[in-house]
């Protein structure tokens, strides 16, 4: 499909070349208009991936885009059974061979499966910033190592919210839990967002069940 959509794409463009020749504009001309083009491409891509907050489009996006393995997690996450969920990480682990992609996933991975002791693992070999302290701070979150929950290392300012809300969900805090995931998920964007919104989702209903 992504394919067909190319080929479309770049028959749409020639057609355009051949029209702008015909009709006598110069070349400089027709490449400044093709530039143009090529750029709104880029920033539309850039802004669905972490400047929206139109989640309707970022849902869109990843369902057009979920044979990618990055994608792919995400749509599990969004719309899989915990099972589909681990296996699409599980891929992301071994199609990735960068290390600060393969011990985030694996240690998503272990949170998904409630293997601390794998976390710990994962969340030690991690040496990529902000991602490494957020693993720690997580994991203490988890311990109610409250004095370790915080970091001058957590840029993004969902992550701090976001660790108090895991805090509140050890503490079986409903009403805790939703203001901190609230207020992780209005300082996210993007795909980040989007994810957020369907993890802080399923630990709520595991919050209920449990």
């Amino acid at each position: 499909m992504k394919i067909v959509k190319l080929t479309f794409f770049y028959l749409a463009i020639i057609c355009l070349a051949m029209a702008l020749s015909l009709a006598g504009v110069r070349l400089s001309i027709s490449l400044g208009i093709f530039a143009v083009i090529a750029m709104a491409m880029i920033y539309r891509h850039i802004h669905i991936l972490y400047r929206t907050n139109n989640m309707g489009l970022v849902d869109q996006w990843i369902k057009n885009r979920r044979k990618e393995p990055i994608f792919a997690a995400l749509y599990a996450n969004a719309y899989g059974t915990k099972e589909e969920q681990i296996h699409a990480v599980e891929v992301i682990i071994e199609h990735y061979k960068q290390p600060a992609v393969k011990y985030n996933y694996q240690f998503i991975k272990a949170i998904m499966e409630e293997n601390l002791g794998a976390a710990k693992v994962a969340a030690a070999k991690m040496d990529k910033e902000p991602l490494a302290s957020y693993a720690r701070c997580y994991i203490a979150a988890l311990e109610g190592r409250t004095a370790e929950m915080t970091s001058d290392k957590l840029t993004q300012p969902w992550m701090q919210p976001a660790i108090e809300a895991i805090y509140a969900s050890t503490l079986k805090d409903q009403a805790s839990f939703r203001q901190f995931a609230d207020a992780s998920i209005e300082q996210a964007r993007g795909i980040q967002k989007y994810g957020l919104i369907h993890n802080f989702r399923q630990m709520e209903k595991d919050l209920v069940i449990k």
